[in-house]
């Protein structure tokens, strides 16, 4: 069965409840998303270093978030691939 006259706002609207639907049911079961803010300390643990650029940052620090990870109670089920800062 198909609906007819359906507007994009519509289908936006259906997509961020089903989203926000997806979101309570992985908190519900303890997973929790791994997505550091730059400038962070690299955290071999939570995260996995994909590249390594030069920067004025100090060394060994978050530049940028190439794919979030995920935690699930508390334990990785996905590190963080991320792009650090080069020593100097």
């Amino acid at each position: 069965m198909a609906i007819q006259n359906v507007t994009p706002e519509q289908i936006r609207e259906g997509a961020e409840a089903t989203l926000r639907q997806l979101k309570s049911a992985l908190e519900r079961n303890k997973v929790v998303e791994i997505n550091p803010a730059a400038g962070i300390k690299f955290d071999p643990h939570h995260h996995q270093a994909i590249s390594v650029v030069p920067a004025e940052q100090e060394a060994n620090t978050v530049v940028t978030v190439l794919q979030k990870g995920y935690l699930i109670a508390d334990r990785v089920l996905r590190p963080a691939l991320v792009t650090v800062t080069a020593p100097k």
